[in-house]
């Protein structure tokens, strides 16, 4: 199944999202910038190695992200504010030349982090999503199942 030109243009529109994790039976959320493929085939973030939030991506490969325009609200009217759950599974990159090429993608997209993200302990994290929620305001919603055939 194909990603809703809505959903698509939300996340290509945005470079924050919040990321939940799950290790250790309990769950962490993390403000997070992002970068995507132009078909948001897979979505490109970062943490250093130490990280709990590493930990449990390596213990759990699964993922929500929540993109919303609850910033963008026109005159703070958050009646009609979108948000955008992604379940998603965390898929390793393993090459270094794949690491190093998601990483210059990241930082092209979020030139401040450029110095962070060369750190000797990052790693970065490739996610495909798997499950898309598109809420429109309180009531609105949109739900596509990418895994479907």
């Amino acid at each position: 199944m194909e990603l809703h030109e809505e959903m698509a243009a939300m996340i290509l529109g945005n470079g924050l999202c919040a990321m939940a994790t799950c290790g250790g039976g309990a769950p962490r959320a993390s403000l997070m910038s992002y970068a995507v493929e132009p078909d948001c085939s897979s979505i490109y973030l970062a943490t250093g190695s130490g990280t709990r939030k590493w930990a449990n991506l390596r213990e759990n490969p699964r993922v929500s992200l929540l993109i919303d325009e609850r910033c963008q609200a026109p005159d703070g009217d958050r009646s009609r504010v979108r948000a955008l759950t992604l379940d998603c599974l965390h898929i390793p990159l393993e090459v270094p030349a794949a690491k190093r090429a998601a990483l210059e993608r990241i930082a092209a997209r979020h030139p401040h982090l450029r110095d962070f993200l060369s750190g000797a302990d990052m790693e970065p994290v490739r996610l495909k999503p798997l499950k898309c929620l598109l809420l429109r305001g309180a009531s609105g919603s949109s739900f596509i199942d990418l895994e479907e055939k």
